[in-house]
């Protein structure tokens, strides 16, 4: 794909051109004609230059998202009439019709509109030469919060007026509870794509053998203490397709009880759980409190070891006696 981020790299596009017809195309009034059809170009000959990029632009869009056309096949598309009707205003935008008309074989010709009408309209200047990185710092902030402003001043009341009073939702009636994960500082976060479900069994709608048979089929997933059954995914890109691919996963395995049923009914349920795992912090808290709470009568004589002296203390005191020694003596010999 062609970059354009130069365009006085090419000879087919005069700047002053462009620049001239970006600036007028600022300043008017756009008007859209609605007579006129953007799959359609042979509607398109009464149009000015803008009204016409403005239904290329549209065509463009509309044939990346027609569904009888694969992904990127809108680029290899072409119109005689089409390329006629931009060929016409050429001059007006200025491009050479022979340039033109090369990049709209190439399939790159929106791309090139785009990118050199906006440059031209933009200030050649690099912001960082105008404003210090403290200034961008603070304009970005303000830009936020101007952001989430206009949200709550127009979109807020309208939300205000769509809402309905909560109604709680029984476990008898919704046994699968979908938890989703939201990174709110970081919206590429592979976390807010996960989701879990936790399914209640003996809230599903089933028999008595049908359950038991789901709790075995379970395996790891299911928890004998809350008698629930919890999956969770992050294969997909969205918690909503996560979702989705859990409720299939429950479905397949209320399926698989009852199409299993005579084989798996009469086998009993395992009760032990695994052993949970425990830190280096609980080990210690639990080797104390058993060595506080050690019975005497159980002690062996023969584990018993004499507790030792300190000999710091007695350090302590003798340095404490020799120096007051000193003193004395010293008292002594000035008399």
């Amino acid at each position: 794909m062609l970059r354009f981020n130069n365009i006085n790299a090419f000879k087919g596009i005069s700047n002053q051109l462009v620049r001239k017809y970006s600036q007028a195309a600022k300043e008017a009034t756009f008007v859209r004609d609605r007579t006129a059809n953007p799959l359609n170009p042979s509607t398109w000959s009464h149009l000015n230059a803008a009204q016409v990029l403005d239904m290329y632009f549209q065509a463009c869009s509309m044939k990346y998202l027609h569904p009888s056309l694969p992904v990127q096949k809108h680029l290899e598309y072409q119109d005689d009439v089409e390329l006629e009707q931009l060929q016409r205003i050429a001059p007006e935008i200025g491009f050479d019709t022979n340039y033109l008309t090369t990049l709209y074989e190439n399939g790159v010709l929106s791309e090139a509109l785009t990118e050199i009408i906006n440059e031209s309209l933009t200030d050649s200047r690099d912001l960082t030469h105008v404003y210090s990185p403290a200034a961008l710092e603070q304009f970005e902030k303000i830009r936020s919060d101007r952001h989430y402003f206009r949200i709550k001043a127009h979109e807020l009341p309208l939300l205000v007026e769509k809402r309905v009073p909560y109604e709680h939702r029984t476990d008898e009636e919704y046994p699968l509870k979908f938890t989703f994960s939201n990174a709110l500082n970081d919206k590429t976060s592979q976390m807010n794509a996960s989701c879990k479900v936790e399914v209640a069994v003996k809230n599903l709608k089933l028999n008595e053998d049908i359950k038991h048979v789901v709790r075995l089929l379970a395996g790891e997933h299911y928890n004998i203490k809350t008698d629930t059954i919890t999956i969770s995914s992050g294969l997909f890109n969205t918690g909503v397709q996560n979702a989705s691919y859990l409720k299939d996963k429950v479905q397949t395995l209320v399926q698989a009880a009852k199409d299993n049923l005579n084989e798996f009914k009469d086998i009993p349920l395992d009760a032990k759980q695994p052993e949970e795992i425990k830190t280096k912090t609980t080990i210690k808290d639990e080797l104390s409190s058993l060595n506080k709470n050690f019975p005497k009568e159980w002690a062996n004589p023969a584990d018993h070891v004499e507790k030792r002296i300190d000999p710091r203390p007695l350090m302590k005191t003798y340095y404490e006696q020799m120096k007051h020694l000193e003193r004395l003596q010293h008292t002594f010999s000035s008399e």
